[in-house]
């Protein structure tokens, strides 16, 4: 049996991965000194209605070693049991680099370990393709290898309310942050193969989900759907997807709130959109 297992900044609801046979291994966070386990103890209603009066930028923590080699040792009951481990990217998060030490803890074992070069929704995209072929019998070998390839086409870009949170997180750099802010501009964001840039800046959301509708038509690989995110912010999110349907002729794709971890740096209102790229030719 192939077990998949994810960290939860793939922001897959515990119910959701119950269904589709996910193991979902939780990062955590910290309001001062009262720390949660992202997904479990906290939901994102909660955590977005706390960061929105918090003092001080939340911190978060990635998955230890012993954590993994718990959940390892756990779906390896079975002596031919293999693992196939998605992981957000490592520019983001040390979570990557703890799975794979865990790994090394089972040196007899067919354990496949990916760093994803993304999260969030996008992570989704190759969730749902190690489930499919996870589901018509493949080897976790076969899964690796494929995923290894579609990786390199995922490409997220989010629109932001304010670059605050990102660059009080350290994820961008403080001058972007100001420079936005002071134009009142909507900040876009593109990461893909694990690289993180502001690709655009507009004036105003129309214009953001104007220029992310287009790329999208451009570059959209049609064979798979999109997927979809948003941080509590339902008619934001609504509009967006009627230009999406508009430019691009979507019909099918999977949303999911942005969860507790990926939305300390995004902050509420934002949203996006991840799909594969028609190659690799980027």
């Amino acid at each position: 049996m192939v077990r998949i297992i994810v960290d939860s900044t793939s922001d897959i609801p515990q119910e959701e991965a119950a269904r589709l046979g996910v193991i979902v291994a939780p990062l955590t966070v910290r309001f001062g000194e009262e720390e949660y386990r992202d997904g479990i103890d906290l939901q994102p209603p909660e955590f977005f209605a706390r960061l929105a009066i918090c003092r001080e930028l939340p911190t978060t923590s990635q998955v230890s070693s012993g954590v993994f080699m718990d959940i390892f040792r756990d779906a390896l009951a079975d002596k031919d049991d293999e693992i196939i481990g998605l992981f957000l990217t490592h520019r983001l998060s040390g979570t990557y680099q703890s799975a794979c030490i865990a790994r090394n803890t089972f040196p007899r074992r067919r354990i496949y370990i990916l760093d994803t070069g993304t999260g969030s929704f996008g992570l989704w995209l190759l969730v749902m393709e190690a489930v499919r072929m996870r589901d018509k019998g493949c080897t976790g070998a076969e899964i690796a290898e494929r995923l290894e390839e579609l990786k390199h086409r995922v490409v997220i870009r989010i629109a932001l309310e304010t670059l605050k949170f990102a660059q009080k997180g350290g994820r961008i750099p403080m001058t972007a942050a100001v420079v936005g802010s002071l134009l009142q501009v909507k900040p876009i964001l593109r990461i893909i193969d694990g690289k993180i840039e502001i690709e655009k800046k507009v004036r105003g959301n129309q214009a953001a989900y104007d220029y992310m509708a287009k790329r999208m038509d451009e570059e959209w690989d049609r064979t798979c759907a999109p997927s979809l995110c948003s941080a509590q912010c339902p008619d934001l999110l609504a509009s967006f997807v009627r230009r999406l349907e508009t430019e691009t002729g979507m019909t099918q794709y999977d949303h999911h709130e942005l969860g507790v971890v990926i939305g300390v740096y995004s902050g509420p209102g934002a949203v996006g959109v991840a799909y594969l790229q028609k190659n690799a030719g980027y």
